[in-house]
């Protein structure tokens, strides 16, 4: 009876670490494959177009002609490591530059952003996987990560072992 009931709990512990590895790589690995970058939205600038804690799917754009007025579109400035998220209101041919501002936003953004800074188009959202993304690259998260393998392993080991002594008696 113990033995079927840890079987069964095997199974199930099996069959979640199987679809939460399958969810997470394909939801990692697939956008990157296509050449797209991913980023995490920390603020409601954006809302509600974008909700805060959404995942943004960006596609880099290098050239000014690849943007248009309306398009959202994430930005990084490389020195300090942070990104935004905002909308462009108007293209500056001449010096290269976008006005942007967030949906949420009562005006636009104080300075115009230059087109070194742009990352690319937003071309999908998922929202709340942003926040589960945070989580688990946090070092709490990883940490919560290893143990449930760790334990599925030691399950795993256990019932070998177990069914192996019960066939050499």
């Amino acid at each position: 009876m113990e033995s079927l009931r840890r079987k069964k709990i095997n199974i199930l512990l099996t069959a979640v670490i199987i679809c939460f590895s399958i969810v997470a790589l394909s939801l990692t690995y697939i956008p990157m494959a296509m050449g797209y970058k991913m980023f995490s939205i920390k603020t409601g600038s954006m809302s509600p177009t974008i909700t805060i804690g959404s995942m943004v799917f960006v596609e880099p754009c290098r050239k000014l002609s690849d943007y248009s007025v309306g398009d959202i579109v994430t930005f990084t400035d490389k020195q300090s490591k942070r990104s935004f998220t905002h909308r462009i209101t108007a293209i500056n041919e001449e010096d290269k530059t976008f006005n942007t501002k967030g949906d949420a936003n009562e005006a636009e953004d104080p300075s115009p952003t230059p087109l070194n800074k742009a990352v690319g188009k937003v071309v999908f959202v998922i929202p709340h996987v942003g926040e589960f993304a945070d989580i688990l690259s946090s070092g709490v998260g990883k940490a919560v990560v290893a143990v449930v393998y760790i334990a599925w392993l030691a399950i795993e080991i256990e019932l070998f072992l177990s069914e192996r002594k019960r066939y050499d008696d």
